[in-house]
């Protein structure tokens, strides 16, 4: 089979632009042709400039997790309707507006009719359809009962996706509040301060102390601002760096986890998210092996995740789960003890869950508290920085007129 790059046209006149495995190139025409398209451009070696071109942006239209919590919230209930997997497919594309999202569901259904199942067909798409929805689509196929794991998997990624939300919503604040306080700051040094100079030139040994720092910082900035845009440039690409190198990504949250305060919060989404995946994989019908594989892939943190590695090790080994959790300095006496219940009351999958729960609201609340705190201190700072910088030129401009007379 050879993969082929398209360029085609459907029956609306709507450029549509994908991959397709086929034979030969006549049989991918006559794939295409199958699915309602007109081929203009079919590529064996890539996709060409066009092909580019017609992509949608990236940035503009990328799935979010809600929406794919809504795709699987509404199989789920298509299915239980009673509705063919192939009809509710042909709905969720007439219903979805996201470009790249609907062609996803497109090359699903053309999948499902071939024959593949639809955790086969997903798993094309890992961008959009994590290791850990395929897994658990698998277990309901398996299990016939597929309608119920997609219920299941919506409910949990709901409320997986609610937490993220929160999570970015409570830090939008303060980060525009540290935007303007170093706004403010640079603004000052590059524009105020310079209209005062003319007046200090000649009586800088008489002027206080705080306006010749504050003046000397304006200089130093006026003088190197552009090595100090190239030093802002150097440090988000060293985080771009970190972000991609596994290795770096390790050594720096390595270090920043050695940190006693730093460490719950850094750790602990990555947490919620582990006992969450693990309890919707296990709920799902998945043996506790391969869901543990699953919970591991959806964390982030580098060091953590080798940990969760030891401790699927001890469990293939014979060990308790909890057993295996406790040795874990980091993982929360909370969660371990949902888990030693669930163990004990053969309801693993459910404490799990409920523990995500309980940890992510309790998460929620710590850190509501604590941007409460942040937001009015950094409000507090950015008006002290104005007041230092204006203060300390008003000193200076006093100290010339008592020089004066």
């Amino acid at each position: 089979m050879t993969q082929f790059s398209y360029r085609c046209v459907d029956r609306e006149g709507e450029i549509l632009v994908g991959e397709i495995e086929a034979i030969d190139r006549p049989a991918a025409i006559s794939e295409l042709r199958g699915r309602g398209l007109i081929a203009l451009e079919l590529s064996s070696t890539g996709p060409t400039l066009l092909m580019r071109v017609s992509e949608p942006v990236g940035f503009l239209s990328k799935p979010s997790g809600r929406d794919l919590y809504v795709v699987l919230r509404d199989l789920a209930r298509l299915l239980t309707a009673g509705l063919a997997i192939d009809a509710a497919f042909q709905l969720l594309v007439n219903m979805q507006k996201n470009v790249i999202l609907r062609r996803a569901l497109e090359d699903i259904r053309e999948k499902l009719r071939s024959g593949e199942s639809l955790a086969s067909a997903m798993s094309d798409f890992p961008a959009l359809f994590p290791v850990q929805v395929t897994a658990a689509i698998q277990a309901g196929e398996n299990s016939g009962t597929l309608a119920g794991a997609l219920a299941t998997l919506a409910t949990n990624m709901e409320k997986a996706v609610s937490f993220q939300e929160r999570l970015r919503s409570a830090l939008i604040y303060p980060s525009i509040l540290m935007a303007m306080v170093t706004g403010t700051f640079v603004l000052v040094l590059t524009f105020v301060l310079p209209q005062f100079e003319s007046l200090f030139l000649g009586n800088e040994d008489k002027l206080p102390m705080a306006t010749r720092i504050v003046m000397g910082m304006g200089d130093f900035f006026e003088a190197y601002w552009p090595l100090l845009v190239l030093a802002l440039f150097a440090f988000f690409a060293w985080i771009m760096v970190v972000r991609r190198e596994k290795n770096t990504r390790r050594r720096v949250l390595a270090a920043l986890c050695a940190v006693p305060w730093l460490k719950t919060w850094l750790l602990t989404p990555d947490i919620v998210r582990f006992v969450r995946t693990l309890g919707v994989c296990i709920g799902a019908g998945l043996a506790l092996d391969a869901a543990l594989a699953m919970a591991i892939n959806s964390v982030r943190v580098p060091h953590m995740e080798d940990e969760l590695l030891r401790v699927r090790r001890e469990v293939r080994r014979g060990d308790l789960l909890s057993t295996a959790l406790g040795r874990l300095d980091w993982f929360p006496p909370l969660a371990l003890q949902f888990v030693l219940v669930g163990e004990q009351s053969g309801q693993l999958g459910d404490m799990l869950g409920e523990a995500a729960t309980i940890m992510a609201q309790d998460f929620e609340t710590r850190l509501e508290k604590g941007l409460g705190v942040i937001s009015p201190l950094l409000t507090l700072l950015m008006g002290a920085v104005v007041a230092l910088l204006i203060g300390a030129v008003l000193l200076g401009i006093m100290s010339i007129n008592d020089v004066v007379f």
